[in-house]
């Protein structure tokens, strides 16, 4: 998809938004999760929301680079908001994925991750979707579904198992385990981890910058050669359709319930099995 100066892409910029925030600054775009109050876990609005920003990112010829972060500094985005689940709310993405990113396929505009705090689950799925990632030091990085009876559905076990390689992605995947920035990095998950006196919010602007001195045109046409690597080679979009499948199978078995349960009531889970 081409940039398109459209009516809707420009509009979207003067809505005001109840679980996201934006600011343009030039060519760059940022977007910031703020629901701090709830470590920037997405429900279904919030979901909305970066779908519709995410749009119109796309769209709009003016902006060239787009850098996500979460609001505080204890959460990047600590994926499904659990507590939302308990309470029967709508925890559905929008059709382009978790974060209104791991399912949008084609994109022509680089995504930058500034991973400022815990990135858990989709949280951390938003960081393998995106095209550059880097991290505060404290930062966190998990794939815990399986601690409470669900797995890492919007992308993460093709995409981890892509990026750092089999064998480590399945320690990562099978055991729910977190790891630190540094470790991280040294997986090849994040870019850079940011030092003494610097934030990673600072390193994603430096390289979005360097990035707007580039061709934008060069820029998408190198995102198009990549997407096509992806999608027809790996098959990536064919490989997502049976995470919606296993995903509705185990959020309705025992487990599943079992598992988000005692996750918001604080306690250890009952495994059945079942």
């Amino acid at each position: 998809m081409t940039d398109v100066k459209t009516k809707d892409a420009k509009d979207i910029w003067a809505r005001d938004f109840d679980y996201i925030s934006v600011k343009r600054d030039g060519h760059i775009l940022e977007i910031t999760i703020d629901r701090a109050d709830r470590y920037n876990a997405l429900h279904g609005g919030a979901h909305q929301e970066l779908h519709d920003i995410f749009d119109g990112y796309e769209q709009d010829a003016d902006l060239w680079v787009a850098i996500i972060t979460g609001a505080g500094d204890k959460a990047f985005c600590s994926g499904n908001d659990l507590k939302a689940t308990s309470e029967g709310q709508n925890i559905e993405p929008a059709s382009s994925g978790f974060g209104g990113i791991t399912d949008r396929w084609g994109r022509e505009k680089p995504v930058i991750a500034a991973v400022n705090g815990v990135a858990m689950g989709g949280g951390c799925e938003i960081v393998l979707a995106s095209d550059i990632a880097v991290a505060d030091a404290h930062a966190k990085f998990a794939l815990p579904e399986v601690k409470v009876g669900l797995f890492a559905a919007a992308g993460g076990v093709q995409r981890l198992t892509r990026q750092i390689g089999r064998k480590a992605a399945m320690e990562l995947i099978l055991t729910g385990r977190a790891i630190t920035a540094d470790r991280a990095c040294d997986l090849g998950i994040i870019n850079r981890v940011a030092g003494e006196g610097e934030t990673a919010m600072d390193i994603a602007r430096e390289i979005a910058k360097e990035i707007t001195m580039v061709s934008p045109t060069a820029v998408r046409a190198s995102k198009r050669v990549l997407n096509a690597l992806e999608e027809d080679i790996e098959r990536l979009p064919e490989a997502f359709a049976g995470n919606t499948v296993e995903f509705d199978v185990v959020l309705k078995s025992n487990d599943g319930k079992e598992g988000v349960k005692a996750f918001v009531e604080k306690r250890a889970p009952n495994w059945t099995n079942s």
